[in-house]
């Protein structure tokens, strides 16, 4: 847990927590609302040097490419960006406790303002994925697709790599990957995002991707280092997954006896438990589990069509050790 990521509102401040952390002991899991309300909120707290400097690492952190390269992030851009990290449950928000003698102020609620309505004709949103050097199309990602009313949907990618939604509401929508039977062989990373449509190169005349049997998943890749008294089963809690499901990831098979063979040769472990099954120990060498983290791509408009470029995960390297 990283508690150094803290936002302050006057008196108050609050800790940013991922997915995986526990409520620190004495501490407030607040309810940050959804959707226009919640950027607002974040936005006002942007408004402070160091508010921002804290959300803009955390956008980085995950993944946000939409930056060019030695630019930054403006405080719009942040609160947006962040606010779908919550709205997904990525991230949540924990009010820190009070000093002793300190008088709490009223925690400052953003007033819920609903943006007009206003009579359209049904509007659509596309996407499209596509390999960011061959401009071939990638099929069979699966990705949910939170769109401005906060209803969700979730669709695969077909033959051309196109997702078409229509007869969506108005409000821009976030998208979200979905893990479901990842793999370091069947991963894909998102390089940038592009749209609309006609600001980008269009995949090749003629060009369709093989509607694939195996699942194509896109994330990115993150590293844990184990600790002493970790467990498969411990890490994967962690993070949200299953003992299955992370084992999987890391070396395509759920299979125990194989587990414990890549245990030993990938992670490099050397200790047992008493049932004779490999446990964590910091002094493992490289002791590195590789965790599947969701995409997050905020903010796509509707009435556009919408690029996402993604290119293979690097070959990992095996570890290798002498007897």
């Amino acid at each position: 847990m990283n508690l150094r990521h803290r936002l302050r509102d006057g008196l108050r401040e609050y800790v940013i927590l991922e997915m995986q952390d526990p409520v620190p002991e004495a501490h407030e899991l607040m309810n940050v609302g959804r959707g226009w309300s919640l950027e607002s909120r974040l936005l006002q707290w942007a408004r402070e040097d160091r508010n921002l400097r804290v959300l803009r690492d955390l956008v980085y952190s995950h993944g946000h490419l939409t930056a060019r390269p030695f630019t930054s992030l403006s405080a719009e851009e942040v609160a947006r960006q962040a606010g779908a990290l919550f709205s997904f449950g990525l991230l949540r928000l924990a009010r820190v406790p009070l000093p002793e003698r300190t008088v709490a102020p009223h925690f400052g609620e953003v007033p819920e303002v609903a943006p007009p309505v206003v009579d359209t004709e049904p509007l659509w949103l596309r996407l499209q994925v596509v390999d960011d050097v061959t401009d071939v199309p990638i099929s069979g990602i699966q990705l949910r697709i939170q769109l401005g009313d906060e209803s969700e949907q979730q669709a695969t990618t077909d033959s051309e790599g196109r997702i078409d939604l229509k007869d969506v509401p108005q409000g821009a929508a976030n998208v979200l990957s979905v893990l479901d039977g990842a793999t370091l062989d069947n991963t894909l990373a998102l390089v940038r995002t592009g749209g609309p449509w006609s600001q980008q190169k269009p995949s090749k005349a003629g060009s369709k991707g093989k509607q694939s049997s195996s699942t194509r998943v896109l994330a990115r890749i993150a590293e844990h280092q184990v600790s002493d008294g970790e467990t498969l089963e411990s890490v994967a809690q962690m993070y949200g997954l299953t003992a299955d499901a992370l084992a999987k990831f890391n070396w395509g098979t759920p299979d125990p006896e194989q587990i414990q063979h890549y245990l030993l040769l990938e992670v490099g472990c050397t200790r047992k438990d008493k049932q004779g099954r490999y446990v964590f120990s910091s002094e493992d060498v490289p002791g590195i589990l590789r965790i599947p983290r969701p995409v997050a791509v905020p903010r796509m408009a509707v009435e556009q069509s919408h690029i996402l470029r993604v290119k293979r995960v690097p070959e990992q390297r095996p570890y290798l050790f002498s007897l």
